[in-house]
């Protein structure tokens, strides 16, 4: 009876073992290239959002970085004219329609917000300021000393498509072609 047992629970905590080591990694590609995540690795949260450190993502599409300490934020930035056309709200809290010329997104930790800041250029040529804020399904947190974030919220907000391929397990972001 004892070597019976022993030998289940020997095959149970195999089986427990091989289910983890044998995990496919998530693969996040964007615009074809393969992202590299050298120390952090994505993962898909209890929300079921893919949370990934953002730092190697926003480089693969030419967007800076900036963390401040205090605050615990990750803002993101893009300064050149992605031609996205868009909207927002000024400072009046009226919406605003054109072309957006600068985005900054920001994410604080355990925090379901995201700010958003641009300009945008109306048809007139006039420049105007605006800010949103819009809610997550989930926050950004720290795990294993890198800070995770949901990827669909950045990359979606920079005019990028976000796709899933889960027999690869596979996140696919390409430019939007249309915007």
């Amino acid at each position: 009876m004892k070597t019976w047992m022993a030998l289940l629970l020997t095959g149970v905590m195999m089986f427990g073992c091989a289910g983890t080591v044998f995990a496919k990694d998530i693969n996040v590609m964007v615009d074809g290239k393969q992202v590299e995540f050298t120390d952090a690795k994505p993962y898909v949260d209890e929300n079921g959002r893919t949370m990934v450190p953002l730092r190697p993502v926003a480089d693969a599409m030419g967007i800076e970085v900036e963390w401040d300490r205090r605050t615990r934020t990750a803002v993101f930035s893009d300064t050149y004219d992605p031609g996205i056309e868009g909207f927002g709200y000024d400072i009046e809290g009226k919406q605003v329609y054109g072309r957006i010329v600068y985005m900054s997104l920001s994410f604080q930790l355990d925090e379901p917000e995201v700010k958003m800041f641009g300009k945008v250029k109306k048809d007139s040529g006039e420049m105007t300021m605006i800010a949103d804020r819009f809610q997550m399904d989930t926050t950004a947190v720290v795990k294993d000393g890198r800070t995770y974030a949901p990827l669909r919220y950045m990359v979606q907000s920079f005019g990028y498509d976000v796709g899933w391929d889960n027999g690869t397990k596979t996140v696919t972001v390409e430019k939007n072609r249309m915007a």
